[in-house]
């Protein structure tokens, strides 16, 4: 049986609400995101060229992925979620418009979606994805999402580790050349025919009985392997946060 179960005002989960009702300009873009997003991102993703250096994470791309947690920063989501489509993994959904958007163009390119309940906010989205990870449904998280701060990880994918018994492996990809948007996370969308270099580190256990002090250095441990590998491994100068 998993682990207990729990939620903080600050982490992931908890962010995940019951959906809006859009605008009609909001509505607009969406249906736009949905059958143009795909298209879009297929075309650029086509011309992308992958450099890894050490190869993937053992078991993620077999024809049946093994159960396990990907952890990444939210400005690496596009070519992350290029590179990985169609294999079915499951992730986590923001129920913000950004998160909107981002879900039309996922499901088109194979993902899974977890969202939460109006009524029990972010902990029936933890449920649900602890319910699959023990099924074997291996999930990806932006662990600074969905609004940041940029580069500081929040502690889901602990719990979730916690309670399953699942390996975090850290994911990071860096284009060569990019357009970086001004948002929160710096968003980078990989230009045309660019080189993306991507590396990894794990597995990074969590044992079941791990109590708050142990919980926070798993997370602090996952935040500083994800800000070594940026450090390590982007083309561009970052300081760190």
């Amino acid at each position: 049986m998993p682990a207990e179960l729990s939620t903080s005002a600050n982490d992931e989960f908890s962010a995940i609400r019951s959906a809006p009702a859009w605008t009609r300009k909001q509505r607009r873009i969406l249906f736009l995101a949905r059958n143009l997003g795909p298209l879009v991102v297929g075309g650029l993703g086509s011309t992308w060229r992958f450099d890894l250096p050490n190869g993937i994470p053992p078991g993620a791309f077999e024809a049946k992925p093994a159960p396990a947690i990907y952890v990444f920063w939210h400005r690496c989501l596009l070519p992350i979620a290029w590179f990985a489509r169609g294999r079915g993994f499951g992730v986590l959904v923001s129920h913000h418009f950004d998160g909107e958007i981002v879900s039309q163009t996922a499901e088109r390119l194979g993902y899974r979606l977890f969202r939460g309940s109006s009524t029990r906010g972010g902990r029936d989205a933890l449920e649900q994805m602890t319910e699959a990870l023990a099924m074997g449904q291996p999930l990806a998280l932006t662990v600074d999402g969905p609004r940041g701060p940029r580069f500081q990880a929040k502690g889901g994918a602990v719990q979730l580790a916690r309670a399953t018994g699942a390996p975090i492996y850290g994911l990071h990809v860096s284009p060569k050349r990019a357009w970086t948007t001004k948002s929160w996370d710096g968003f980078q969308v990989p230009r045309p025919w660019t080189s993306v270099r991507g590396t990894w580190f794990g597995p990074l256990t969590v044992r079941r009985d791990a109590g708050p002090e142990e919980m926070e250095r798993k997370r602090m441990e996952m935040e500083d392997a994800l800000n070594r590998l940026r450090l390590e491994h982007d083309y561009g100068e970052e300081p760190r946060p």
